[in-house]
């Protein structure tokens, strides 16, 4: 009934055709169940049937309400997630100092992704022999996770956030054992902080193990400091590079602002004014400083006051004066950075990007980096910031024309297949790759592009195929269920149909032009085959996904 050369090149026809139609939409009647279908796919990884009963019986503001006030853990969540194996396997070696270690191929439990930083530190410690697959495990498990809370977890606008977090402040986790070892604190530290204040946050990132190694913070010393944290601090963390001025001036009193204390913008000499005052911020790995002395073996932020630069500063026009506390200078410029309102602006609009608005009026991006700037002292500024994204009129106005990523697009068809996610192999992660989506594992500090422009191209065309049609198989070995059935009452094609058309919550008579161009019918009998009824089903739920109400947000 059906060719799988001929259906391929059918679902790439359509990817292309909604490239070309989605910016032309326009935005669902208020109230309509595309308009909440809408609202949801902003604001979590994808409506479902059973989400969309939830927004109607709490309704809009409820609904955000609950989202905002639900936990960074989840019970239930947690037990799922104890009972995940991922595959582990190496050969049999020998470490540096003679130990052996015997070979390993197993399924094992996700067992360190709440584990303490002093246990998770060990695993950087050469003295103690291991593959270096252990060293590495806590990464994995916590990629291995993130599909799975995207899936699964109820608080689905703290898992958007999370992995905006991750993106803004991106950190490639398989750069050596050490980021790698230390990647689960750094993970839980953006998901507990993902609707709180930004200073915080930033605050938290900046005390990171995982960040401070990355961005080679953790030996800069005075003389001279390293610039790499500095740079990304100013450029991709707080101001943004829209307000990266070193083309426009040439020294720092003719930025304005400067004089009275506040840059608008900064320079290249703020950038290694910022790096001296981070010198000393390293971490507890027990390596050594001065005379013979060690920083704790704790996994966790460590200052060393003897690496420190203690001299006068100037950040933005404003002094620093000399030989101030421990610290002092990285916490006030800090408090300086998450108080500017070029932050304001530049992380606003990422946040409003994240949520489904690729070009907002001025007028209202001004408005909603006004309520970040106003609110930078309250403990849920973030929260609030959504709470006013959500609330202007331009929300519901803008149509769905926000292409989802590979990793938003496979979570959400599972979200409306309503499976166990479970993947237990590596093969998901790297169709995703293959998408050109990389989970926690982006090399350069910028981390993915959040923009539809840059996503629009034949390797997303082919790699979404690709992930619709194995979704739910024993290739990608992702979930529990494979899809083989028949779901009940569902006699004929037409009734599969509906199935699909109602779990993915399209209008019915939406896969008509699939239908006439494989040559089948409505009234076609369902395959007898397991294997058939597999394929047919993949069939349905990629042309689904691949249709502009579920391809767009």
């Amino acid at each position: 009934m059906i060719n799988r050369r001929d259906f391929n090149k059918t679902l790439a026809g359509l990817v292309l055709s909604s490239f070309v139609s989605a910016p032309a939409r326009a935005a669902a009647p208020a109230g309509s169940q595309a308009a909440e279908r809408a609202f949801l796919n902003r604001l979590s990884y994808g409506a479902t049937p059973e989400s969309l009963a939830e927004l109607q019986r709490l309704g809009r503001a409820g609904w955000l309400e609950r989202q905002l006030a639900l936990p960074a853990r989840d019970a239930a969540l947690d037990k799922r997630l104890a009972g995940s194996v991922f595959w582990i396997e190496y050969e049999a070696g020998e470490g540096e100092t003679g130990e052996k270690w015997d070979a390993v191929e197993e399924f094992r439990p996700l067992s360190l992704l709440y584990a303490p930083p002093d246990q998770l530190v060990r695993l950087t410690d050469y003295d103690n022999a291991m593959d270096y697959s252990e060293r590495t495990r806590p990464m994995v498990e916590v990629i291995v996770a993130s599909i799975i809370r995207a899936v699964h977890a109820p608080a689905q606008l703290r898992e958007v956030m999370t992995q905006f977090w991750h993106n803004h402040f991106n950190v490639y986790a398989d750069k050596d054992e050490t980021v790698a070892a230390l990647f689960p604190p750094y993970d839980r530290a953006l998901r507990e902080n993902a609707l709180g204040n930004f200073r915080t946050l930033l605050g938290q990132v900046a005390h990171a193990p995982a960040m401070l190694h990355y961005l080679n913070n953790d030996n800069s010393k005075a003389s001279p400091a390293n610039e790499n944290y500095a740079r990304e601090l100013l450029e991709l963390h707080t101001l943004g590079r829209e307000n990266y001025f070193n083309d426009r001036y040439d020294n720092w009193h003719q930025v304005p602002g400067a004089n009275e204390g506040m840059a608008t913008g900064y320079i290249d000499a703020d950038v290694y004014e910022v790096a001296r005052a981070l010198t000393g911020w390293t971490i507890g790995d027990g390596r050594e400083y001065g005379d013979n002395q060690q920083t704790p073996m704790s996994g966790e932020f460590a200052y060393v006051e003897a690496w420190h630069d203690p001299y006068q500063k100037r950040i933005l026009g404003r002094e620093f004066p000399a030989f101030s506390g421990p610290m002092e200078d990285g916490e006030t410029l800090l408090d300086m950075l998450a108080a500017h309102p070029g932050t304001a602006h530049f992380v606003s609009g990422k946040i409003l990007r994240t949520l489904g608005i690729e070009a907002p009026s001025k007028a209202y991006h001004q408005a909603i980096a006004r309520r970040f700037h106003e609110t930078r002292d309250a403990p849920d500024q973030i929260a609030q910031v959504i709470r006013a994204i959500v609330a202007h009129p331009e929300f519901d106005a803008t149509p769905p024309t926000k292409l989802r990523r590979p990793f938003e697009f496979v979570a959400a068809i599972y979200r409306a297949t309503g499976v166990d996610v479970a993947p237990q192999h590596d093969d998901l992660f790297w169709a995703l790759e293959n998408a050109g989506w990389t989970q926690h594992l982006v090399h350069p500090p910028t981390g993915h592009s959040d923009k539809t422009e840059d996503w629009a191209n034949t390797r997303l065309v082919n790699g979404l195929v690709n992930l619709g049609m194995g979704a739910h198989s024993d290739w990608l070995d992702a979930t529990r269920q494979r899809l083989d059935g028949a779901p009940d009452g569902a006699r004929d094609l037409a009734g599969l149909l509906r199935h699909w058309e109602d779990r993915f919550l399209v209008p019915h008579g939406g896969f008509g032009d699939v239908l006439a161009r494989l040559d089948a019918s409505p009234d076609d009998p369902l395959p007898d085959n397991p294997e058939e009824l597999s394929q047919l089903n993949a069939v349905l739920v990629t042309a689904a996904a691949l249709g502009p109400e579920f391809l767009f947000r």
